[in-house]
């Protein structure tokens, strides 16, 4: 690969970052404040999350478990199962839609925060969300698919990501998700 094509792939990356973060800064700064208040309290963030995104879901569950910067306690946070053989087995019966529902409705309780991870307005992923609405959680969504297909749905909050590349769309999911855990630290715990 040529070096221009490498500046380039830079330059869009980091044009993506800074879109993302300019066009949701101050949501996401409160949206840090109110979560960090219900980890506090005793509810709990729940990440759900399908395609490339499952592994971004599964780093940010880590990144609230462990810790990112300094040692400090862990947090209550959960990422809904991704089991190959459920979604098979769901979907073979036509019931794919409910693949996450189905867990949500199980581990979700009044007052908890569901947050969404997409790059598709996938159909179980909208299922969760209408789920989550129903259980009376805080629902938040992070996407670089069609942002009007979510707000059709009205989660609480929406964090479009403007992206050239669905590549670029994971990089900027990552990076919000991680910058969201960073602020909910600082929040918590000071620093």
């Amino acid at each position: 690969m040529s070096e221009s094509k490498l500046f380039t792939l830079y330059q869009d990356h980091s044009e993506t970052l800074e879109q993302s973060l300019a066009i949701n800064a101050d949501r996401l700064e409160g949206y840090a404040k109110t979560l960090a208040e219900a980890l506090a309290s005793g509810q709990k963030l729940i990440i759900v999350a399908s395609g490339f995104l499952a592994g971004v879901a599964a780093t940010l569950n880590n990144a609230f478990l462990y810790r990112l910067e300094v040692e400090r306690p862990s947090l209550p946070v959960v990422t809904l199962d991704h089991n190959y053989g459920l979604a098979a087995t769901m979907s073979s019966d036509g019931n794919y839609e409910q693949f996450f529902d189905c867990q949500l409705a199980a581990q979700a309780s009044v007052g908890d925060h569901v947050l969404i991870l997409d790059s598709s307005a996938d159909a179980a992923l909208m299922a969760a969300l209408k789920s989550a609405i129903q259980l009376d959680c805080n629902t938040a969504v992070i996407s670089y698919a069609d942002e009007n297909s979510w707000k059709k749905e009205n989660p609480d909050l929406m964090f479009p990501i403007v992206s050239s590349a669905p590549a670029r769309g994971v990089e900027a999911v990552l990076f919000l998700g991680l910058v969201l855990c960073e602020m909910v630290e600082a929040e918590l715990f000071g620093f």
